[in-house]
């Protein structure tokens, strides 16, 4: 006699529990693949962003409301010179080196002309760019823009650029260095990449760290006007969580997950693009630039010298201009604002991929040149307009 054996029925609360296991032991699996492949592409978590932190301001460094920021000449100790070696920037240090007494890059101060000196008087003004992030002595796009123009015609040129800020700070530079040099021409290297949204943060609380970070003590609230923050909120700006001693035993493992921090930036950038706050800032950051370079001109104008925009694309720019490209080109016609374009003498490899992704010598070269070429060119020009 045969015996059917029916197969065992699996309830539908078992369905469900086995369910939820798969569940989560391939969503298990998931988080370890993406720490693994975050960890391969060097992607820093909270942790690490927090570790990497070293909150002790330099000596070589000052930012006050009245001065604005600078740096400090012959403040440099054995301990620069060994982190900058050790970071293979040492650009950097001998940059830090060459400070005049009134805190910007130059080997001479900012002294006065005599009355018959017949020299070009050119104040450039710019961020880190101007200053010549990344370049070797006499390789930043302003020294070679310097001697270039001083082979054909003499020439007195003062650098105010200063990394970190924007247009808000080139206005306050030559407002104050203009009556001193009685600048024939302004340059301003503007740098597409950040200048728009360092418009929208005043300049007057800048702090640069031993090891060169840089953090500026403000943020701005919804309707994008500035306030002041802490040190805690500078610490949570920087690394997406407050100071370690804050968090609790369950926060302190979070912040140790690359997969936890990504989740949490990707969260923040889709809220604020969902809620049109992207969209807001973009807004407020055009307005404020275009005054800021109206104020800019008007101010060269009627102290009788020529205003310059050198337009400085990000490498994102190179196979395609981006939106903030495009907007300061836009303002720049709308204003009748003299500007350079020589986006296409550049190409991605004339950028570093890391620490702000500025020029290599090679891009500082190439933007030195071109911006020297077009001087001469314009100075000609008016030359010519001007004679009878």
């Amino acid at each position: 006699m045969t015996e059917n054996t029916a197969p065992a029925k699996v309830s539908k609360k078992k369905k469900i529990k086995f369910a939820l296991f798969t569940l989560l032991f391939l969503l298990v699996i998931l988080i370890i693949v993406s720490e693994v492949l975050l960890a391969i592409f060097h992607y820093q978590s909270s942790y690490d962003k927090l570790e990497g932190m070293e909150l002790h301001p330099a000596k070589w460094w000052q930012c006050d409301s009245v001065s604005g920021p600078r740096y400090v000449a012959n403040q440099l100790t054995k301990r620069d010179e060994e982190f900058f070696r050790l970071k293979n920037e040492n650009w950097y240090y001998n940059r830090l080196k060459t400070v005049n007494n009134e805190g910007y890059f130059g080997k001479k101060d900012f002294v006065q002309l005599p009355a018959n000196n017949d020299s070009l008087r050119i104040l450039v003004a710019g961020d880190s760019f101007t200053w010549g992030a990344s370049a070797d002595i006499d390789s930043s796009y302003v020294e070679v823009f310097d001697h270039e123009i001083n082979k054909i015609k003499p020439a007195v040129i003062w650098n105010t650029g200063i990394p970190a800020t924007g247009t808000n700070h080139a206005l306050f530079t030559v407002q104050k260095f203009l009556p001193l040099q009685k600048s024939n021409y302004v340059i301003l290297g503007f740098y597409v990449g950040n200048d728009f949204g360092d418009n929208l943060i005043p300049f007057d609380d800048i702090i640069f760290y031993d090891q060169a970070f840089c953090f500026n003590y403000y943020d701005y609230d919804k309707e994008f006007k500035p306030f002041k923050i802490s040190e805690r909120g500078v610490v949570k700006k920087a690394t997406g969580s407050y100071p370690m001693a804050e968090l609790n035993f369950f926060q302190k493992i979070l912040i140790r997950s690359r997969v936890y921090t990504f989740a949490s930036e990707l969260t923040d950038k889709i809220l604020n693009r969902l809620s049109g706050r992207k969209q807001r800032a973009n807004e407020q950051e055009y307005k404020m630039t275009k005054n800021y370079l109206k104020q800019l001109n008007d101010y060269v104008k009627s102290n009788n010298a020529e205003l310059i925009v050198m337009v400085i694309p990000a490498s994102d720019d190179i196979p395609k201009k981006e939106i903030h490209y495009l907007n300061v080109i836009k303002i720049l016609k709308e204003l009748s604002v003299n500007y350079l374009e020589n986006i296409d003498q550049f190409s991605n490899d004339d950028y570093l991929k890391k620490g702000g992704g500025h020029w290599k010598n090679i891009g500082h070269i190439k933007a030195g040149k071109s911006l020297a070429n077009y001087f001469l060119k314009f100075i000609e020009e008016k030359k010519k307009h001007n004679t009878p």
